[in-house]
């Protein structure tokens, strides 16, 4: 049994022998203050961040623990300047970490390469998932070292530990006809969306972001938000029409229309390209949030269907290795690929596609390699259609 902090009262209910925990501030003086309900198990990690939040010390994660560690990296700046998405997907890692059961009570300065490669090894069903986890304990390290929190002689064992081996597996590409199905279908903020994501080939993050401020001559200046850290603006060339048509948005309000409306509405920003109903500013949530609740309309609905009839094809065929969310319907993200194919298309090679939307050259190739398995697919599909059409 841990020692509980002489703050904590314990009340036992004779009838029942259930225990009822409390922080009693001052307990036992005369400056005593009233009790606060804690968490019913003091083996959980939620009653030690209560009583540590009380202002108590956790004896199950002493200074110095990898679960102590991983508290103070959550509170730091570093962690919290991350965007909503990122800081999700490192807090899956960092509960792992900070398990008591795993290395929460383990001296963090001792954690050797050779304990992160088992942990690793776990994971090898889920190689994605495990080289997650090598990344988020790198960053973690990383910020600890210069801090002197990993003592005299510190080391990142998660620099001596390589990446699992993956499958070839990236976000499906939009073919040409389903991007013509949403250009049709979808509501204009949406439209505006896919047409820019197809465009720039940047992250939701970013495209968010995009204004008049960042046009000049016939592109876009980017400063990616997640690289940000690690690189400059680069400026993304458009095609005329392309360029013509943002500088149209510019002036333009999005004209919004909603069933339980009595009319349709007119929103307009003169700082922004992509923004709500309400004119606000979308996040990367919010605008995936708004492209789900589309695909669950019924003209959505209908666009998932062709989806992912094309998509069975597609890996029949090809053997495709894909990520699990495409298999639903077309991804925001699957426009990054998008734009890689529509200026391949054009002639460009991978290294100034590469150069053009910011991404690495083995990005650009891996995209690539979908090219000629969808035009196959596409002429095929054109051919069905004049062959149905002539019936």
């Amino acid at each position: 049994m841990v020692d509980l902090p002489k703050e904590v009262h314990v009340i036992t209910k004779k009838a029942t022998g259930k225990k009822y925990y409390y922080w009693v501030p001052n307990r036992g003086t005369k400056n005593e203050g009233k009790r606060i309900p804690l968490p019913s198990d003091p083996a959980s990690a939620a009653f030690w961040a209560k009583v540590e939040a009380l202002g108590g010390s956790n004896p199950m994660a002493p200074a110095g623990s990898v679960a102590n560690l991983v508290r103070r990296y959550r509170e730091s700046e570093d962690f919290k300047k991350n965007t909503d998405s990122t800081r999700e997907t490192y807090e899956v890692h960092m509960r792992r970490f900070e398990d008591l059961e795993a290395w929460g009570r383990y001296p963090a300065e001792d954690l050797s390469p050779l304990g992160v490669q088992t942990a690793r090894d776990a994971m090898r069903e889920t190689p994605y998932m495990a080289n997650q986890m090598l990344a988020v304990g790198k960053t973690i390290w990383a910020w600890a070292i210069p801090l002197g929190l990993l003592g005299n002689r510190p080391i990142n064992p998660f620099d001596h530990v390589s990446d699992l081996d993956t499958p070839d597996r990236g976000h499906v590409p939009w073919p040409e006809w389903a991007q013509a199905f949403v250009l049709e279908h979808a509501p204009a903020d949406l439209v505006r969306f896919v047409k820019l994501g197809a465009w720039t080939g940047q992250r939701e993050s970013d495209l968010v972001l995009f204004g008049p401020e960042h046009r000049e001559n016939n592109g876009l200046w980017c400063r990616p938000k997640k690289t940000r850290k690690k690189r400059r603006a680069f400026f993304i060339p458009l095609a005329a029409a392309e360029a013509l048509e943002l500088d149209r948005w510019a002036e333009t309000p999005i004209r919004f229309e909603n069933s339980r409306w009595k009319a349709p509405i007119e929103r307009f920003r003169e700082d922004l390209y992509l923004y709500t109903p309400r004119a606000e500013p979308y996040t990367p949530d919010r605008i995936r949030a708004r492209w789900g609740r589309w695909l669950a309309s019924k003209q959505g609905k209908e666009l998932c269907r062709r989806w992912k009839e094309w998509l069975v094809v597609q890996v029949k065929r090809y053997g495709w290795e894909i990520d699990p969310e495409d298999v639903r319907g077309p991804t925001l993200h699957g426009l990054r690929g998008t734009a890689v194919l529509t200026r391949r298309r054009a002639g460009y090679t991978a290294q100034a596609i590469a150069n053009d939307i910011g991404m690495s050259l083995p990005m650009v190739e891996r995209y690539t390699r979908f090219i000629d398995q969808m035009d196959v697919a596409e002429a095929n599909r054109r051919r069905f259609e004049i062959v149905e059409g002539g019936r």
